[in-house]
């Protein structure tokens, strides 16, 4: 069971499918984090490392993930929403694959690793701070909104540098701030080579772009896309839109013919915990107490399951498998009585 401070709440993705804490007095996820998740998620692999720099709560950090087996990192510098971040991993069962670092992104040479991410992804702030500038009272927001911790070229530099060559940034940001987002690009070696506008209505100028760089590499070959429009007439969301929010028909009736997988945790008698894998929870657990399931327990029944997860892709059950093995017994006891398992 999480814990939610004050104000907070707990939202949906993606459906219903992905669970986020906010806090509703202050700066929530919006639609850009969204179209920046899915569109960067298309170049993700299961092999891939990626960094999410400014990364918030950790929505498009676990949006991104929900498609991929991917490790993710993810950058932000606001302790309590770096706090919302790691419970909102932790709602969705993603704590062997995401790490939240409460750092500024300016740093983050120091403690991630330089030529390493094949993908990075960044929701920076949009505005600068100039002379009579209005800036948010609100300490998040502005923080969020504005670059008081740090600027453009800061974040390029410092995404150039942690990307390997040939990986991709994908940032979302402003039209108006697109010759300084290309020219700090060239400047540290990043070629934008997709640029994708977003219209409230068709007809109207842009008023977002998500753009697609590449490091080391030539200039040349830059496409820009067609507007994508995000309303209709009536004002709600489009089509295109809607798929991003929301998983269609087509999917809901795919992800009910799938199989199920379960990660599982056994008490044996004893008192240590087995981590495993299976399809079938009733009969895993009669084949450990049969003295059939694993060498380790056969030797310590009976066994009694106490806790388990459910994963609809079976290589992501046995990476949590693997991640819970891995861990001392301390870490253990630490992570069951988290989830209010009692043992």
């Amino acid at each position: 069971m999480i814990n939610l401070k004050k104000n907070e709440r707990i939202d949906y993705m993606y459906s219903d499918h992905l669970k986020i804490i906010q806090d509703k007095t202050s700066f929530s996820f919006s639609l850009d984090t969204l179209l920046l998740a899915s569109m960067a998620k298309n170049s993700i692999k299961d092999n891939f490392k990626v960094a999410d720099l400014c990364a918030g709560n950790c929505a498009a950090t676990i949006y991104m993930a929900y498609f991929n087996r991917a490790k993710y990192d993810a950058i932000e510098i606001q302790e309590d929403i770096v706090s919302q971040a790691e419970r909102s991993v932790t709602l969705n069962q993603m704590e062997n694959r995401i790490k939240v670092y409460s750092e500024n992104v300016k740093d983050a040479t120091t403690f991630l690793r330089k030529d390493y991410y094949d993908v990075i992804v960044v929701n920076p702030p949009y505005f600068k701070v100039v002379k009579d500038h209005k800036i948010n009272p609100d300490a998040k927001k502005a923080i969020a909104r504005h670059e008081l911790l740090i600027n453009l070229e800061e974040i390029i530099n410092v995404s150039s540098m942690l990307l390997k060559m040939k990986g991709k940034m994908f940032m979302v940001h402003r039209p108006e701030r697109l010759n300084e987002i290309a020219y700090y690009c060239l400047k540290h070696d990043l070629s934008i080579k997709l640029i994708q506008p977003y219209v409230s209505h068709r007809g109207e100028n842009s008023n977002l772009i998500i753009i697609e760089a590449v490091k080391h590499t030539g200039s040349d070959g830059l496409v820009l896309k067609d507007p994508i429009e995000v309303h209709n007439q009536s004002g709600d969301y489009q089509p295109v839109i809607q798929r991003i929010i929301h998983e269609s028909d087509t999917e809901k009736r795919s992800r009910a013919d799938r199989k199920e997988y379960y990660f599982y945790v056994l008490l044996c008698s004893d008192g240590s915990f087995y981590g495993g894998f299976t399809d079938n929870l009733k009969k895993r657990l009669q084949t450990h107490n049969d003295g059939k399931g694993a060498k380790y327990t056969k030797a310590r029944r009976p066994v009694k399951m106490i806790y388990h997860e459910k994963f609809a892709d079976k290589k992501l059950a046995l990476k949590r498998e693997y991640w819970f093995k891995h861990h001392s017994r301390q870490w253990k006891e630490a992570f069951l009585k988290e989830h209010r398992v009692d043992f």
